[in-house]
């Protein structure tokens, strides 16, 4: 099947890499992590091993959970009400 998505330009720069480096095409490298994201089993408060993302200078930003982000900007919002 043939479709259309929209991904941030870091997150298809840094997919087409891992392709490239793993010697496939996007179309592999997408269809592979998709399966593994689909039939991978899943646990309550799931983290990914790896952040889609990286960072400035290559450096991976650590994945968070929806509470943990919660927390944080909590945190965030206290420290600036004080």
């Amino acid at each position: 099947m043939r479709t259309t998505i929209e991904l941030p330009d870091p997150l298809f720069r840094v997919a087409k890499t891992l392709a490239s480096e793993q010697g496939i095409s996007l179309k592999e490298f997408f269809t592979e992590a998709l399966d593994r994201a689909v039939n991978q089993p899943r646990s309550p408060g799931h983290r990914m091993e790896k952040p889609p993302i990286a960072g400035s200078k290559g450096k991976r930003i650590p994945a968070r959970s929806n509470s943990e982000l919660a927390s944080i900007l909590e945190e965030e919002e206290q420290g600036k009400a004080k």
